[in-house]
């Protein structure tokens, strides 16, 4: 445990000599912040500001271990109610079942109803946009203006695989979500539907939405900053806003 303690320091010494080399008449601001860290290290390097986050509206985390198979002609869709006016992006989290094809193009759309037109919407490439066995994944399209209290849908389809090779959207088999509910259209010539209720049958798929992107745009996505990595991301990224928002001083 100490020989961890003294890495943490040192590498917090090297971020903010960095730092301080690099902004003029800061030597002894940056002096007070090595002495700060080290004085508090445990909390100021778990610390996160709320700004230097995505902004979360509504989500729906929990799974029962199942997900629905993204491939054509399905079209499926989460409902959720927002309670802020702006929608920036969403992260759907999708799993990889067997080996899909190379390519495939899922997209995500928001609609205020499921017959109308697309508000926004955003197409990745599973040859582009690298996808782990399970995660999170961003579509981060063209913000819209909502109205809090209406009800929205947030719809996901894929372009390839089949049956036992597939990307899928994780679900839960439980009413979680008070605010929303899962749907379902087969193919172009049917209507949506809601799910039965009961089995291993969707009640509510896994999503989240946001109203605000990470102070100075979006941090990388599928990387963790946690420790020193937290502390020297945002000294590099935004000097002036770490100082003045993460230790809250001022000068």
């Amino acid at each position: 445990m100490k020989r961890k303690i003294v890495s943490s320091l040192l590498l917090i010494l090297i971020a903010t000599t960095t730092v301080s080399a690099t902004l003029s008449n800061q030597d002894t601001i940056a002096s007070n912040i090595l002495e700060k860290a080290v004085s508090f290290s445990d909390r100021t390097i778990q610390y996160r500001p709320t700004l230097l986050e995505w902004g979360v509206d509504q989500q729906q985390t929990e799974n029962c271990g199942h997900g629905i198979i993204l491939t054509p002609p399905w079209t499926f869709a989460q409902s959720f109610t927002p309670a802020q006016e702006k929608l920036t992006a969403v992260r759907l989290r999708i799993f990889k079942s067997g080996a899909p094809p190379a390519v495939v193009h899922i997209t995500v759309s928001i609609r205020d109803n499921l017959t109308g037109s697309d508000l926004t919407t955003k197409t990745i490439d599973t040859s582009v946009v690298r996808i782990p066995k399970d995660n999170w994944i961003l579509f981060d399209f063209p913000d819209i203006v909502l109205t809090p209290g209406e009800t929205y849908f947030i719809l996901c389809s894929g372009d390839g695989g089949n049956d036992t090779n597939a990307w899928c959207w994780f679900y839960d088999n439980e009413d979680v979500y008070l605010n929303g509910e899962a749907w379902v259209k087969p193919d172009d010539y049917s209507t949506w539907s809601n799910f039965t209720h009961g089995g291993f049958n969707p009640d509510d798929f896994c999503f989240k939405t946001y109203f605000r992107k990470p102070l100075g745009g979006s941090i990388p996505i599928n990387v963790e900053y946690g420790g020193n990595l937290w502390v020297m991301f945002l000294l590099e990224r935004f000097p002036s806003e770490f100082l003045r928002v993460y230790y809250g001083m001022r000068y």
